[in-house]
């Protein structure tokens, strides 16, 4: 395994400043987007502009919010045509090197996010410079590390899912019996 930074596996671009316009068709990224799902629903739209080439997210691209207080990360995957907002970081992970999915789980590890908390400046709206993300070193296991690390990510989501589901129908059941009782009194 090597420990490469950010810099080394991938493209950091800022995000880009435009205004929303009402017959635009290309959806604008903000960090409430991240949020919800399916963003291309909730974001605002812009008119291309020949500066926005180098902005298109392309799938496998990652949003990371670098500004605010939470620095939320979350891999495109949509086919809408999209750019990130000033409040957004575009990283394009060399694909050959790292798995897109990988370095954004590791993006959103509470430990990570200690680490850019670390690098952020500002008081009311803190913000990560580029620079310094850019500087971030990544752990980076071979290709086939990654996917299995990413295997066992879903199965505890998948697991979290059930549990959460398993919680609810014994709450239910628990209700109905003690309804009855009380009923029966």
């Amino acid at each position: 395994m090597s420990v490469l930074k950010l810099k080394n596996i991938a493209n950091v671009l800022s995000g880009v400043y435009l205004r929303p316009s009402p017959s635009g068709k290309i959806a604008y990224l903000q960090v409430s987007d991240l949020q919800v799902s399916p963003s291309e629903k909730t974001t605002l739209k812009v008119d291309f502009v020949p500066k926005l080439s180098r902005y298109l997210l392309q799938k496998g691209d990652i949003l990371f919010a670098g500004k605010g207080t939470k620095y939320l990360c979350q891999t495109f995957n949509s086919d809408i045509q999209a750019v990130p907002s000033t409040t957004l970081y575009m990283i394009s992970p060399n694909r050959e090197r790292v798995l897109p999915e990988y370095l954004c789980w590791f993006f959103n590890l509470p430990q990570t996010e200690s680490l850019v908390r670390a690098t952020q400046v500002g008081s009311s709206i803190p913000l990560i410079h580029k620079s310094s993300l850019e500087e971030l070193e990544i752990p980076v296991p071979d290709i086939n590390i990654q996917s299995r690390a990413l295997e066992i990510v879903a199965l505890q989501h998948r697991e979290r899912q059930l549990l959460a589901s398993i919680a609810e129908k014994r709450a239910l059941i628990t209700n109905q019996m003690l309804y009855k009782l009380i009923m029966k009194r």
